[in-house]
């Protein structure tokens, strides 16, 4: 028996026989389950605000359960695992990821598949908490939080005191960026911050009767 026959046999022997129960299957799967519910429900509570895609957030909780069966059915069978990395290396996802932070969650539900799957919660359990909180948080670091745009186009003059008075009870942080007055017509640019209510910042600029155009955009970088 050549050297390559023994340690083919050898792995073959010490892969090919782990044992994993139906018991130790269905707790990977329910504490993966659980913790990916918590991805999700930081995923709503971040992007409510912006933009929040129902497929998206369902799309992780069934990533952290994929993942978690694959990674289970890689250490029952080192023949069948093979398999399935050829299986899967000729899947290709094409989908655009335009949100760096949702790269962020999808490798997020992916690691916690994979950390049930190796039966190591004590390790994916603080992380759900660990980045959880730190996600939530980050609105409130000074300089972190998504900024947006107030754009505002109307009739010249008009009355600053009013409009900054409206902004301010709105926002709780502003900054004119830009007052361009041509003719008759004013274009004012106010980079805001924490607004608590868009549309009513917007209906009362709207019933000032200066403004035609009011828009409130998401910032997604600095202003310089």
């Amino acid at each position: 028996m050549s050297f390559r026959d023994i340690f083919k046999k050898g792995f073959l022997t010490s892969y090919a026989n782990t044992e994993i129960t139906f018991r130790y299957a269905v707790l990977a799967m329910l504490v993966c389950l659980a913790i990916a519910l918590v991805i999700c429900a930081v995923y709503y509570f971040k992007s409510r605000k912006y933009f929040f895609s129902k497929e998206f957030a369902v799309s992780l909780v069934a990533l952290s359960v994929i993942t978690v069966s694959v990674i289970l059915t890689i250490q029952a069978s080192v023949v069948v695992s093979l398999g399935m990395v050829g299986a899967l290396s000729i899947v290709r996802f094409r989908t655009a990821i335009k949100n760096p932070l949702d790269l962020v969650f999808l490798f997020w539900s992916i690691a916690t598949g994979i950390i049930c799957g190796a039966g190591l919660y004590f390790i994916a359990l603080p992380l759900a908490l660990i980045l959880g909180i730190a996600i939530l948080l980050s609105d409130e670091v000074p300089g972190v939080a998504r900024n947006r745009i107030l754009v505002l186009d109307g009739s010249y003059p008009y009355d600053e005191q009013q409009t900054m008075g409206i902004v301010k009870k709105y926002a709780r942080w502003y900054n004119v960026r830009t007052e361009s007055v041509h003719n008759d017509a004013v274009n004012l640019i106010i980079e805001v911050r924490k607004v608590k209510d868009s549309t009513g910042l917007i209906r009362e600029l709207r019933q000032t009767g200066v403004f035609s155009d009011v828009s409130l955009l998401v910032q997604e970088g600095t202003i310089d």
